[in-house]
């Protein structure tokens, strides 16, 4: 991979790196992230004194997906208590050292580039594994711990936006007949929260970077992919999960009210039969 691929994303890392970090720094009892502000250091590339991060709809967003996935696999544990647990694209997410779990398989899933930057910088679980790999190449599912009678559940945070309709319909179909009884958590946007996607992002000075995949109804959509993908169910992004906590800014009320009118991102959760 040529320097400029290399730093492009090592860049697209750090968007939600230095969001998770300015609401550890704000929200220290709420999002309780212990490494952000450190891996931020260690890579050299502090992005929080950026116009985005100024607002606190911005970063705000990047630690509310960390809750939402984080309710969707504790929930799936009170049911599976030994279950697998696997971030598909897990970038340089601390979920499992957030949540303190240390009693599950946890499999993270990324780019083998990017997995060697969680091998430098994110200390691994005793259950824990790193796995590098090209997620539409489906080879990675055996390398998974996976018994039926256990479960399994998956998380996909803001990775999908980044892969066509097509594939992301036949890794979704592939998985459901592969792991009966497993469920995915992810995040995903209508066509015109795509647009604001991209803004965002070149906002923060990435260029390079384009997003694809977007859903207008989920649950329809989802559901007639695959017999196997059932019980899809759409929350709200930003107040889906998380009721309270902290203080909300007039802009960010004011673009959590446009996002949810206009179905412009929220939290997917579906189940494989």
């Amino acid at each position: 991979m040529s320097e400029l691929a290399e730093n492009t994303v090592q860049h697209t890392l750090c968007m939600p790196l230095c969001g998770r970090m300015i609401a550890a720094r704000k929200y220290p009892d709420l999002f309780p992230d212990r490494d952000a502000e450190r891996i931020v250091r260690e890579l050299g590339e502090d992005i929080s004194g950026r116009a985005m991060y100024r607002l606190q709809y911005m970063w705000i967003n990047c630690v509310i997906r960390q809750y939402n996935l984080a309710w969707e696999i504790t929930e799936y544990l009170k049911q599976h208590p030994k279950a697998t647990v696997v971030e598909m694209g897990a970038g340089l997410s601390c979920l499992r050292r957030q949540m303190g779990n240390e009693t599950n398989p946890w499999y993270c899933l990324d780019m083998e580039n990017v997995i060697a930057l969680r091998e430098k910088h994110i200390p691994k679980g005793e259950l824990e594994r790193n796995i590098a790999c090209d997620l539409n190449d489906f080879s990675w599912f055996d390398k998974l711990n996976f018994d039926p009678a256990d479960g399994i559940v998956f998380t996909a945070g803001g990775l999908f936006y980044y892969f066509e309709t097509a594939q992301v319909r036949s890794l979704l179909c592939a998985m459901a007949e592969k792991f009966p009884g497993g469920m995915i958590a992810f995040d995903a946007v209508n066509a015109l929260g795509l647009k604001g996607v991209n803004a965002e992002v070149k906002l923060a000075g990435n260029n390079s970077t384009k997003s694809f995949f977007s859903l207008e109804r989920p649950k329809e959509e989802l559901e007639s992919w695959s017999p196997s993908i059932v019980n899809v169910i759409e929350k709200d992004y930003a107040d889906g999960y998380l009721k309270g906590g902290y203080r909300k800014t007039p802009v960010t009320r004011l673009f959590n009210w446009v996002m949810r009118t206009f179905h412009m991102s929220f939290m997917i959760h579906a189940e494989f039969k």
